[in-house]
Parts: C-alpha cells; structure tokens; sequence
C-alpha cells in the first residue's frame, strides 16, 4: 500500500520505464498550459480534422504535449484529434503509440468551467489498435486542483499537483473503484433529439434520486460519476446515431480508466474497448460508469432493438 507523501515520480519508478516517461511528459506541461490559459482564450482560426472550429489554446496544448512526447523517444507516434495525420518520431525511435484529446472541453475556457487532457497508452505501431490493447491511461483535470487520474494493470490512481511553485504530484487516492449505491448522472446532447429507450433509461435514474450533474467536459463530468458512483453518456442522437465523441481519443482510453475501476464503457451494444477502429475519426455513442447502470442499459437497449426487429 502507499503512502499519501508517495509523488508520482516515486510511483513512476515501479512502472515500465517507457510509460513512466510518457506520463511525466505531459504532467510535467500543468504550469506552462496554466499560465497561458488565459492568454489563449480566443478561436485560433482554423479548423480541425472534423471541421470543428479551433480554440488557441487547443492548437497550443496540442503542439506543446505533441513535441514533449515524442521528444521522449519512447513514442513512435502521436494521434490526437486535432492532427489530420499521426506525427511520426523523426528518428522512426520508439515503440508506443500515444492517443490524444489534447483539450477535451476546450469550449469550456470561455466560461472558466473544467476541462482537461485525455491520453491512451499502446505498445505498438499500430495508429489504430484495439482500447483492449493500451497499457496505460490517464486524464489530466484542470480544476481548483490539478489532478492526474491514471490507469495502469494494477488499478486507477489519483494524483494532486503541489503548490504552483513546485512540478510535484502527489498520491491523493489508490485503488479507486466507483463507488455504490451510484449517485450522479450526466448526459449531453440535446433531450429533444435523444433516441426513446435513451429518455426511457434517464428517467429511470431520474425516479432513483440520482442528480443531474452536467458540466461540458467528459474529464470533469467522469471524474464525478468516479468520485460518487453514477454513469455518464453521450448518447446516440436521432440525427448522429454514431454520436459526437471519438473511440481513439476520447472512448478508449476513459473506458480503460472504468475498467481498471470496476466500471464499464459501452455503445449500448458492444464494449468500447473491444471494437476494431475502422478510421482514426471514428464516432461512438458513449456510455460509461457503474458497471450496473451499463449492464442495465444495454439490456433496455437489447430489448428495444429486438422489438422494433419484430414489427
């Protein structure tokens, strides 16, 4: 068991070495981004891979973290969201790959709410593995903390940056699980435009007392439903039955961290880590939390896809 004076460098030092490098990488850029958030508030002007307006910050964050880890040169190559192509080790060195969301809830700058970075961990060369395949995930959440939640094969950690003066992270929780009875549910899209066993399901939880608790982040909004148990969606929409967010960069890797918590990540029909990407922009509605909520939800799913089936 660890103490709670263990840093992340002291934890790092019983990793994979390559790993360890990958991680410290990007939780070493927390005072460098903090200070240039509110510098970098504006659109940048250009679009990303998905015709998505840029923020500053988002270009910004993307190219700092992209040329901090493959300057490591453990990674071969980074993908992130906001890359049309993956960026190559020049030297061709490294053997992992490292999957991004560089600013996941970017647009969440504006209003000063919470927003973070979302990385997947794989030891391969392959830009489009398997989420069952990573070693490793993590989120950074940037909140009135600075927090690191990482997913190794051993369990889900939670570390807390010190004082703004000091780069050191320290251990805050080990081990963590979602917690039961779940109390917490959120959910984007646009209710008018969710599918009807979707509203079904919300209502449900709604009946149990479960709060609503949405905030425009999946890093902040996860990070809840792990703290106090619950689930989280980004559902399938009536006019997006794919949904909004990413399996590469967004899926995987937060579907790794519930696993490692005893959680689970589903389409409503399959395992998100279980899927084989078909292109590097894939599209996946999101369910994530309390592996009892999911299970359940997957049934309701079932059952309604079975019925319209018959008619």
């Amino acid at each position: 068991m660890l103490n709670k004076e263990t840093t992340l460098e002291d934890f790092l030092e019983n990793q994979d070495p390559e790993v360890a490098e990958i991680v410290d990488a990007v939780a070493g850029q927390s005072i460098p981004i903090r200070h240039e958030i509110p510098h970098r508030r504006g659109d940048a002007g250009t679009q990303n891979i998905y015709g998505e307006d840029q923020k500053a910050l988002d270009v910004w964050v993307n190219d700092l973290l992209t040329h901090k880890l493959i300057e490591t040169n453990s990674v071969y190559q980074v993908v992130s969201e906001e890359n049309p192509k993956p960026i190559l080790n020049p030297g061709g060195e490294g053997e992992y790959t490292v999957a991004m969301d560089p600013l996941d809830g970017s647009s969440n700058v504006k209003s000063n709410n919470l927003f973070g970075t979302i990385i997947g961990v794989y030891k391969s060369r392959n830009p489009a593995e398997k989420g069952r395949k990573q070693v490793a995930a993590f989120y950074k959440l940037y909140g009135p903390m600075i927090t690191i939640v990482l997913a190794t094969e051993d369990g889900v950690y939670e570390f807390a940056k010190a004082r703004k003066t000091h780069k050191k992270y320290f251990l805050i929780n080990e081990q963590l699980r979602f917690p039961e009875p779940p109390k917490l549910y959120g959910v984007g899209g646009n209710p008018k435009k969710w599918v009807p066993e979707f509203r079904y399901f919300v209502d449900l939880l709604r009946d149990r007392g479960l709060k609503n608790r949405y905030g425009g982040s999946f890093v902040g909004d996860f990070n809840q439903v792990l703290k106090y148990g619950g689930f989280f969606g980004y559902p399938a929409l009536l006019d997006k039955p794919r949904g909004k967010l990413r399996l590469v960069f967004e899926g995987n890797p937060m579907s790794f961290i519930a696993e490692k918590a005893g959680g689970l990540g589903s389409t409503g029909a399959q395992n998100i880590l279980d899927i084989e990407p078909r292109e590097m922009d894939e599209r996946i509605p999101i369910y994530i939390g309390n592996m009892e909520l999911i299970s359940e939800l997957e049934k309701l799913f079932t059952v309604c896809k079975d019925a319209r089936e018959q008619y």
